[in-house]
């Protein structure tokens, strides 16, 4: 027998030395997993896809900047240092401060979220549901394996 100290050691023996039926049920896991991964891949790039095209769309609506009107500061306390020195008003003061927190949340807030990108996130969770108790009862399995061959490789250290 191979020396047997490490856990994927004795894990690989045991995958080599597995029943057909076995190694079918590993197949069958590891193609439904590689399978949910792909579908959760192309569910993110449609969601990427469709916030850039929607991004894309409601900036030419709005080809006009919103925010011209604080092209001449860099911060609040500009804004109120041009009240300070009386170059604008209290109601205009207090109209750029309202844009400035405008902006700032606009900025914050750059990835789209509409119903449409619910729907898709909703499938992406879902892709996994209709495999979930076979992958999870298999996983589960591999944990409890790997666990006894952690055991089993501490033994084996012991008699060395």
């Amino acid at each position: 027998m191979a020396d047997l100290y490490t856990a994927e050691a004795v894990m690989d023996f045991w995958d080599a030395n597995t029943t057909a039926e076995m190694k079918a049920k590993r197949a069958r896991i590891e193609e439904i997993k590689k399978d949910q991964d792909t579908a959760r891949k192309y569910i993110n790039d449609a969601i990427a896809r469709y916030r850039k095209d929607k991004t894309r769309s409601r900036s030419k609506a709005k080809a006009e900047d919103p925010f011209i009107d604080l092209a001449d500061y860099t911060s609040k306390d500009d804004i109120q240092e041009s009240f300070g020195w009386g170059t604008i008003s209290e109601r205009e003061r207090d109209r750029l401060w309202n844009l400035w927190d405008l902006r700032e949340k606009s900025k914050n807030k750059a990835v789209l979220e509409d119903r449409v990108v619910e729907l898709l996130q909703v499938a992406a969770r879902a892709v996994s549901s209709p495999h979930a108790e076979e992958v999870f009862e298999y996983d589960q399995e591999r944990c409890k394996m790997w666990r006894e061959a952690e055991k089993i490789a501490r033994e084996n250290l012991m008699r060395g």
